[in-house]
C-alpha cells in the first residue's frame, strides 16, 4: 500500500543527548498522542517528506503513531470522522449533576449566581429516574456521573443519596461506573472523603488551589469571612496517606489572572515542600476566561500566559511535582456540549449540554434545552448549540481545521469560538518548550546545554 508521511505531529527544534553520545530528537503525534524519540536524520526526513530515508523499522513506528498514513488518507476526514463517531456513541452516557445551586465561596472571577436552597424531593427524584433509564438502556456499557458546581459538597446529602442508586443499578446492569468531583475543597473532611471514595465511588476529585494561602485565600474568599488554604491542604495531604485512598486521583487546578499570577512560583515550592509529588496528584494551570461575565480586566492573554507557564511548568519539573507535558490521549470528544450523550442538569433543573452554562442567569433562560420537571423528555437531551461542532471545523469555522494540534485539542471550547475569542491550548504556543521538559524527564538535555 502506497504510504505518505501524514500532517499532524510536531518535530522538536533541539536536537537531544544523554551525554554518552545518543543524539534524538522529539516526535510528537498529535493524532494518537504519542511522544517519539528519532535520529536526527529521521527528523530531518520527516520534515522534507522524504519517507523512503526512513527504515521499515522506524516506518512502522510511525504507522503505528499515524504519523505515516495511507497515500489516499484525507487526514482532516478521518481525524473528524473519528470525533463524530465518538460524540454519537451511546455505549457512554455522561451526567453531570448540580445537587445544589449555591457555592460557599466568592470568587470574583466568577459568572455564576448562587442561591440557597436545596433541591426539592421531586427534583431529586426525576434526576435520579432520568439518570437510571440511561444506565439500563441496553446500549449502555459505560456510565459517567460528574459531581459539580456551584459547590457540589453544599449538597453532600443529596450526593449520598442519588449516587448509591447509581452505584448499585450499574453494578447490576454490569455497566462500568466511573465518577468525579469538581470541588473547591473547603467541605472535604477524612469522613465525607471515604464516603465519597468508597460508597459513591468518586475516583477523581478536582479542587481549585489558586496559589499559596495568603493569595488564594484572597483570590477564593469564603462567603463566611473564613479561609480555606491550610484546611484543603490538610485535608488532602492526609489522603494522600492513607492506602485505602491510591486509586483515587487529585487534581489541583490554578487558575491564574493578572492579581495572583506572580504569586504562582511561591505556590509550587510550597506544594514540594509539603509533600505533594505523589503518583496520584497532578497539577494543572489554566488562565482565567469568561465564564458568562467580563474578565478583560484580569485576564492574561495566550501567547504571554503560555511563555509565563512553561516557567512554572520548568519549576514544577525541578521540584517533581507531576503535570501534563504533553497530552497523551488524543482528545475524541472535544467536551460534553458536543456529546449526544452527555448533559448537564443545573440547581434550577434547566438541562444544558455546556458546563458554562448553569447558574449563568443570561444562560439559565436563553440556552436551556429543556427542564427536569418536563414529562416528555427524550432519553438523551435535546439538540444543542454545539451538536454540529466538527462540521463547523470542516467547514473551516474556526482555526482548528489546519492546526496540528486538532486532534489532540478537538476545538477546545466551541462555545468560546461562538462568542468570538480564541480559545487554544497553551501547548500550542509552548509545545516546544514542554517537549524540552519531555526529553528531560528520561535525562535528556539539549545539545551544548550545560
Amino acid at each position: 500500500m502506497a504510504e505518505k508521511i501524514g500532517r499532524y505531529f510536531v518535530i522538536s527544534d533541539n536536537i537531544y543527548t544523554d551525554g554518552e553520545g545518543v543524539r534524538v530528537q522529539l516526535v510528537y503525534a498529535t493524532r494518537t498522542a504519542t511522544l517519539m524519540y528519532v535520529i536526527p536524520e529521521v527528523a530531518d526526513a520527516l520534515r522534507t517528506g522524504r519517507l523512503d530515508a526512513i527504515s521499515p523499522g522506524t516506518r512502522a513506528a510511525l504507522r503505528d503513531s499515524e504519523v505515516v498514513v495511507p497515500d489516499d488518507q484525507d487526514e482532516l476526514a478521518d481525524v473528524l470522522d473519528r470525533s463524530r463517531s465518538a460524540a454519537l456513541d451511546r455505549s457512554l452516557v455522561n451526567f453531570i449533576l448540580l445537587p445544589t445551586s449555591y457555592c460557599n465561596m466568592g470568587c470574583t472571577y466568577c459568572g455564576q449566581e448562587h442561591v440557597r436552597g436545596g433541591l426539592s424531593a421531586d427534583h431529586r427524584d426525576r434526576v435520579r429516574a432520568r439518570v437510571l433509564r440511561a444506565v439500563r438502556l441496553p446500549t449502555t456499557r459505560q456510565a459517567r456521573i460528574d459531581w459539580f458546581g456551584s459547590e457540589p459538597m453544599m449538597g453532600y446529602a443529596v450526593i449520598r443519596d442519588l449516587a448509591k442508586d447509581f452505584v448499585r443499578v450499574a453494578d447490576e446492569e454490569g455497566v462500568e461506573y466511573i465518577s468525579e468531583m469538581t470541588t473547591n475543597g473547603s467541605l472535604l473532611n477524612q469522613r465525607n472523603l471515604e464516603v465519597l471514595i468508597k460508597e459513591c465511588r468518586v475516583r477523581k476529585f478536582h479542587i481549585t488551589l489558586d496559589g499559596p494561602p495568603d493569595v488564594h485565600d484572597e483570590h477564593r474568599p469564603l462567603k463566611s469571612g473564613g479561609r480555606s488554604f491550610w484546611k484543603i491542604v490538610r485535608t488532602v495531604r492526609e489522603a494522600l496517606d492513607n492506602p485505602d485512598y491510591r486509586h483515587a486521583t487529585f487534581v489541583f487546578r490554578t487558575n491564574v489572572d493578572v492579581r495572583n499570577q506572580e504569586s504562582i512560583p511561591r505556590y509550587i515550592e510550597l506544594m514540594a515542600h509539603l509533600g505533594f509529588n505523589q503518583p496520584n496528584v497532578q497539577f494543572l494551570l489554566a488562565p482565567v476566561h469568561p465564564w458568562g461575565n467580563d474578565v478583560s480586566a484580569i485576564e492574561l492573554e495566550g501567547k504571554d500566559y503560555a511563555e509565563r507557564e512553561l516557567g512554572w511548568l520548568r519549576l514544577m519539573h525541578e521540584h517533581g511535582l507531576p503535570f501534563m507535558r504533553m497530552p497523551t490521549v488524543p482528545q475524541r470528544v472535544t467536551c460534553s456540549a458536543v456529546k449526544a450523550t452527555a448533559e448537564l442538569i443545573s440547581g434550577t433543573g434547566n438541562i444544558f449540554s455546556c458546563t458554562d452554562h448553569p447558574l449563568v442567569p443570561e444562560a439559565e433562560q436563553t440556552s436551556a434545552l429543556g427542564h427536569i420537571g418536563q414529562d416528555d423528555l427524550p432519553v438523551f437531551r435535546p439538540a444543542g448549540e454545539f451538536d454540529g461542532w466538527y462540521d463547523e471545523v470542516e467547514q473551516g469555522k474556526s482555526w482548528c481545521k489546519g492546526c496540528v494540534f486538532l486532534p489532540t485539542c478537538g476545538g477546545s471550547c466551541p462555545k468560546a469560538w461562538h462568542e468570538g475569542r480564541l480559545p487554544c491550548p497553551s501547548y500550542k504556543h509552548n509545545a516546544q518548550g514542554r517537549m524540552d521538559l519531555a526529553a528531560a524527564r528520561l535525562g535528556l538535555r539539549p545539545v551544548g546545554a550545560p
